[in-house]
């Protein structure tokens, strides 16, 4: 009598409900984000295999998905590294609950270490374009983690600003919920707008996906940069791709096609 009581309550906003014990609906919560982050990762260490052996990760992806038993909704689009704190949060306690239980678990702890070395990549393509550039400056189009948030905690954007400022570079953002940043933050400058923010860059990096910087235009890009050159990992502007006037870089594009202005 509970459950159809249950059930009935539940309808009008779940259409499917999963009976289980309360041990295993915990572990079914972990499991889910662990499998996320899993796909993320894989996806990403294929796009830079895919980049040195010619292939396009887009078009891999495009293969994959068409694999009924992976499928078109599944977490294969390659990108930036595992951003914000759930994902992680739930990888990390599953090995630690591996580890308390005395069991190996070496998936759980590849993981985090795949996602680090993909965090070099943005920094060894940032090196490759600004390389022997007097005072480079950099854009970050979007500080948030994801787009629809105003959260800046865990976000990748942040700790390659801090890489950046490092490193010698200014770095101007533009961020469409950021409208102010704090102490230490505050040595990034914010740009009023998107064409503020890309205004004398040598580089740009389209760090979070917004909407609004999805009809960023090749002619936008050109005159406003010193040096129009765009980092999009996941390929959010594709349609720049192929204009001779800039350079145009994703992850998992093959580097015989990406043209160094």
């Amino acid at each position: 009598m509970k459950r159809e009581r249950l059930e009935s309550l539940f309808a009008p906003f779940c259409q499917r409900l999963e009976w289980m014990s309360l041990e295993s609906a915990e572990m079914s919560k972990h499991a889910l984000n662990g499998f996320l982050a899993l796909s993320v990762v894989y996806a990403n260490e294929l796009a830079r295999l895919c980049e040195k052996v010619g292939a396009d990760a887009k078009e891999v992806e495009r293969g994959l998905r068409s694999e009924p038993r992976i499928g078109p909704r599944a977490y294969l689009a390659p990108g930036p590294p595992l951003a914000g704190g759930t994902l992680a949060r739930d990888v990390a306690f599953l090995e630690s609950l591996s580890l308390q239980n005395g069991l190996d678990a070496p998936l759980f702890e590849a993981i985090p270490r795949s996602n680090q070395v993909h965090q070099a990549w943005m920094q060894q393509r940032l090196i490759e374009l600004i390389d022997g550039t007097s005072s480079p400056r950099v854009t970050l189009l979007g500080l948030t983690y994801k787009p629809g948030t105003d959260t800046l905690r865990r976000s990748s954007s942040i700790e390659l600003a801090d890489w950046l400022l490092a490193h010698g570079a200014e770095v101007v953002a533009f961020d469409p919920a950021v409208t102010g940043l704090s102490v230490p933050l505050n040595r990034i400058r914010l740009a009023t707008g998107v064409d503020d923010a890309l205004n004398g860059a040598d580089a740009a990096i389209l760090a979070t996906p917004w909407a609004e910087f999805a009809d960023l235009t090749a002619d936008r890009i050109v005159s406003a940069m010193r040096n129009p050159r765009i980092i999009d990992q996941a390929g959010f502007l594709d349609h720049l791709r192929n204009d001779p006037r800039l350079t145009y870089i994703r992850v998992g594009r093959p580097r015989a096609t990406v043209s160094f202005a």
